[in-house]
């Protein structure tokens, strides 16, 4: 952390006294690496800022999107994502570049927080949902019906509800080291709501579980999304496939801003002479103004460590190397007849540590976007999924039989096609102490480099949020503007606002 801060310190003293990057040259000229979230958003805001920026956008894939993307299943035809995404209110950095592409139709939002629970076999059901009371205290009318915990686990939340809703940034970054669990167990918290409530959302959002989990990032999620806003946790969903989503609206709106994409193209190295110079693509060199590093952190590093970088440059290379991963499985079972009830959306699955969600895509994509007929496709997310990468497809199969089947034993019916595919690096870990090797955007800034990810330093766990804000963040930096990531992006359209009707409601 002392390195880390050392160096933090010392560049972003020399890069403050810089005038900035526009000023230089009557046009300035940045290559972004990575079509990801992050990259999307530098490139685009960097054209948006200033006509005369030459902005190029590097990106290995053929289509945009980086991990927020689909798969086509070689037998059926039929583009599944990745994993199932979820979006949230609370995302606004990332609904303002939604926005800013026009890609509303896109995504469809809850009107108000409803978040479903249901017990394997029994038929027992909840939701927990907003009501009237302000926050923290808004979910607590639902809370207190809640089946899953006990009067006395409830009782033992509301004074961690309330710790949670108040701390301070500064409380919070003095936890990272802890771990979520030991946080929870040291306040009194029963072991049935660590697992059932606490756990839940810790594995799902954070995407690691709760005995290894950052309390800082933890106690974060919680702040942000539960406990803040009432509006914050508001589910989205999106109405194609992630690919569909993603990829044409933003790469048209690059486009047209005048961003030069260059997909199935990858950076091999960076230009080194006093300074990032240009970039090295196959037959050719990209020399520019700055460069916007776009990457997951391992290909990040692994970039940033060719021959003929700086030391400083090796070290912040060395710091996003020793971040790890954590894996993600999406479960794709498409049944020739419905098995889930018309009006069911999602559910979290109580106690189940392998289908521990069910989400209904006929109720989340457009009719028009639906790959087969009178029938149903459910999607189901596995978080922090590493120790069943080595599983076969049949494995799951029989555990998604027995909890889908166990749970509709009426309705049931083979799924006519059953995809698993898994993803070994889809977040970086959020354990605790991982705030030690997550560099902020623009420390590398004297060495014409930024760096843009959600792994880098946000403040945010692995989301599609903290990637937009790292991509705004790093353009902030190269052209020198104060910008406060908790306020809109100025230039871009305003994030949904509930009953807005420029957005649809699921």
């Amino acid at each position: 952390m002392l390195l880390k801060a050392a160096i933090a310190e010392e560049s972003m003293a020399r890069f403050v006294s810089q005038p900035p990057l526009r000023q230089l040259r009557d046009m300035s000229k940045v290559v972004v690496i990575g079509g990801g979230l992050a990259g999307i958003a530098a490139a685009l805001a960097i054209a948006d800022e200033a006509e005369s920026n030459e902005v190029i956008l590097l990106e290995a894939r053929s289509r945009l999107g980086g991990r927020v993307s689909s798969v086509k299943d070689p037998k059926s035809g039929i583009e599944l994502d990745n994993c199932q995404h979820s979006c949230f209110r609370v995302y606004e950095r990332f609904f303002q570049l939604i926005a800013r592409a026009g890609g509303h139709a896109n995504i469809k939002l809850q009107s108000r927080t409803n978040l479903p629970f249901m017990q394997v076999g029994s038929g027992k059901t909840a939701v927990l949902k907003d009501g009237r009371l302000a926050p923290p205290n808004h979910m607590s009318a639902s809370l207190l019906n809640f089946p899953f915990l006990s009067l006395k686990d409830k009782i033992a939340m509301r004074k961690v509800v309330k710790e949670l809703a108040t701390m301070s940034e500064q409380e919070m970054a003095d936890i990272d080291n802890l771990d979520f669990r030991s946080w929870l167990i040291e306040r009194g918290q029963t072991e049935r709501s660590i697992n059932r409530f606490w756990g839940f959302f810790v594995l799902a959002a954070l995407n690691t579980n709760i005995d290894e989990a950052s309390a800082s990032l933890s106690a974060f999620l919680f702040q942000r999304g539960l406990f803040n806003d009432p509006h914050a946790f508001d589910v989205g969903a999106f109405t194609s496939h992630l690919s569909d989503s993603i990829h044409p609206d933003l790469h048209e709106v690059l486009q047209e801003a005048g961003v030069d994409v260059r997909l199935s193209t990858t950076a091999k190295a960076l230009l080194w002479k006093e300074g990032c110079t240009g970039v090295e693509i196959s037959g050719e060199d990209l020399d520019c103004d700055a460069v916007v590093v776009a990457l997951p952190h391992h290909l990040a590093a692994r970039l940033l460590m060719k021959d003929g970088a700086p030391e400083e440059v090796l070290t912040v290379a060395e710091l996003a190397a020793r971040l790890e991963y954590r894996s993600l499985v999406g479960i794709h079972a498409l049944h020739p007849k419905p098995v889930l009830p018309d009006d069911f959306t999602f559910s979290i699955c109580v106690d189940e540590e392998v289908i521990q969600m069910l989400f209904n895509k006929n109720s989340e994509l457009d009719a028009e976007n639906l790959p087969i007929e009178d029938g149903q496709w459910i999607s189901v997310p596995v978080s922090a999924a590493d120790k069943y990468l080595e599983w076969k497809d049949e494995e799951f199969l029989a555990e998604y039989t027995r909890v889908v089947k166990g749970t509709f034993p009426e309705t049931w019916n083979e799924p006519q096609t059953f995809k698993v595919i898994k993803t070994k690096k889809a977040t970086f870990a959020a354990t605790a102490g991982c705030a030690e090797f997550r560099v902020a955007q623009n420390v590398l800034a004297e060495h014409r480099i930024h760096l843009a990810g959600s792994w880098t330093d946000t403040g945010w766990p692995s989301t599609m949020e903290g990637a937009v804000r790292s991509g705004l963040l790093a353009a902030a930096g190269l052209m020198n503007i104060e910008w406060n990531p908790e306020t809109d992006w100025k230039r871009w359209p305003r994030p949904p606002q509930r009953l807005d009707d420029e957005w649809k409601t699921w």
